[in-house]
C-alpha cells in the first residue's frame, strides 16, 4: 500500500515538472516573439515629443479626464476641432475645419488625418476633398523648439505622383502645423534624414513658412490671399484660398476686396459669390470694422444674394482681424437705401 502511495506521489511530481518546463518554454518563446516583432529602435533623442501646450489648452477648458477611446462608446469620446488641409479635384489646397478624437500630441494627429486612407480622410473624401499625404505615411517623430517644428516622416511620403502633388503636400503640411500658436516654421525629414528633394524633384532641404498657398504669380514681392467659391458638389461646395503677388500694397483690406470683386482667375472653375453688376467703390477700415461702399446697382440685391456676398467678404477679411463689416451704397447705409437685411458677420468656412 505504501509502495502504491509513493508511485502516486512520484507520478504527480513528474507531471508538475513537465508542466513547469512547458510553461517556461512557452514564456521564453513569447518573449522571443516580442523581441523579434519589436526590434531595437534607432535613437531619436532629438525627436523627443515636445509639443509645448498644443492641444492641452483645449482639454483644460473641459476639466474632464482623458477618455480611452477603446474603453468608451464612440459617441462619448472627447473630440477637438482642428484645421487640416486637403486637396480638391481641381488641384487646390483647401483648409477644412473638422473634429477628431482628442489625444496628446494633437499636431501629429492632425497630420495623420491628412493621410490617404485615414478614417477622417475617408469621411471628408465623400465631399470631394482628398488627403495630401500618401497612403501609409507615418509620423515617426516630431519636435518643436523656438517655433520650429521638425517632423520625421516614413518613406511612404515619397510615393507621390507628380511635382505638383509634392508642392501641394508640403504647402498643406506647413499650413496645418502653423495653425498651432507654438509653430511658425516647419522642417521635414524622411526616415530621419534630411533629403534635398522628394521623388519628383520638390526641394525640401529648407525650412518652410506659411505663405503662398495656391499661388498665382511670383513667390517674390508682397503677396495676399483671396478666397473664392468652388462649384457645389452633391454634398456641398467649399472655399479656396488663392495667393496673388504684387509689387507693393498700400491698403491690404482694399487690395483683397478689389481682387475679390474683380473675380477669380479665368482659368479656374471658381466664382466670387458677388452678384453680376455689383461693383465695389471703396473700403474704409475704422478700428476693427470694415465699411464696404458699393455702387448704386446694389439697391437691387436680394437677401439671398446679400448673404452669399457677405459670407465670402467676411471670410476674406478674417485674416485682418476685422470683427464687423458694414455696407453702404454710394455712401448711404443699407437702411437709408431701403435695404433691411439681417446683419451677420460669422465667416462661412469649410466645415466637414
Amino acid at each position: 500500500m505504501k509502495l502504491a502511495h509513493n508511485k502516486i506521489i512520484s507520478l504527480i511530481l513528474i507531471i508538475f515538472i513537465a508542466v513547469s518546463l512547458t510553461a517556461c518554454g512557452t514564456l521564453d518563446m513569447m518573449v522571443g516573439l516580442k523581441e523579434k516583432n519589436n526590434p531595437e529602435i534607432t535613437d531619436l533623442t532629438e525627436f523627443e515629443i515636445v509639443e509645448d501646450s498644443i492641444g492641452e489648452e483645449i482639454f483644460e477648458e473641459t476639466n474632464e479626464e482623458v477618455l480611452e477611446t477603446a474603453a468608451v462608446p464612440v459617441e462619448d469620446v472627447k473630440k477637438t476641432e482642428i484645421t487640416a488641409y486637403y486637396v480638391d479635384e481641381n488641384g487646390f489646397v483647401v483648409p477644412v475645419n473638422t473634429e477628431i478624437p482628442w489625444e496628446e500630441g494633437i499636431a501629429k494627429a492632425t497630420l495623420r488625418s491628412m493621410v490617404v486612407g485615414n478614417d477622417t480622410e475617408k469621411r471628408i473624401s465623400q465631399s470631394g476633398l482628398h488627403g495630401v499625404l500618401p497612403e501609409g505615411t507615418e509620423i515617426r517623430g516630431m519636435s518643436i523648439k523656438d517655433g520650429v517644428c521638425r517632423v520625421d516622416f516614413s518613406k511612404n511620403i515619397l510615393n507621390t505622383g507628380s511635382y505638383k502633388e509634392e508642392e501641394n503636400m508640403i504647402s498643406a503640411v506647413t499650413y496645418a502645423l502653423t495653425e498651432f500658436p507654438t509653430i511658425d516654421k516647419v522642417e521635414l525629414l524622411v526616415e530621419g534624414q534630411i533629403l534635398s528633394s522628394l521623388s519628383n524633384g520638390y526641394a525640401i532641404d529648407r525650412v518652410f513658412e506659411r505663405g503662398n498657398i495656391n499661388l498665382y504669380g511670383s513667390a517674390d514681392g508682397v503677396n495676399y490671399t483671396v478666397y473664392y467659391k468652388a462649384p457645389d458638389t452633391e454634398v456641398m461646395g467649399h472655399y479656396v484660398p488663392i495667393t496673388f503677388s504684387a509689387e507693393k500694397i498700400g491698403n491690404p483690406v482694399s487690395t483683397v476686396l478689389e481682387r475679390l470683386f474683380a473675380g477669380p482667375p479665368t482659368d479656374t472653375v471658381l466664382s466670387n459669390n458677388i452678384p453680376v453688376g455689383i461693383n465695389l467703390r471703396d473700403v474704409t477700415v475704422i478700428g476693427d470694422t470694415a465699411v464696404v461702399n458699393l455702387g448704386v446697382e446694389a439697391v437691387n440685391l436680394s437677401e439671398r444674394e446679400f448673404k452669399d456676398m457677405n459670407s465670402i467678404v467676411v471670410l476674406c477679411l478674417k485674416q485682418f482681424n476685422i470683427e464687423d463689416v458694414e455696407y453702404n451704397i454710394e455712401g448711404l447705409s443699407f437702411e437709408e437705401a431701403g435695404l433691411h437685411f439681417e446683419d451677420t458677420t460669422v465667416p462661412v468656412f469649410n466645415q466637414y
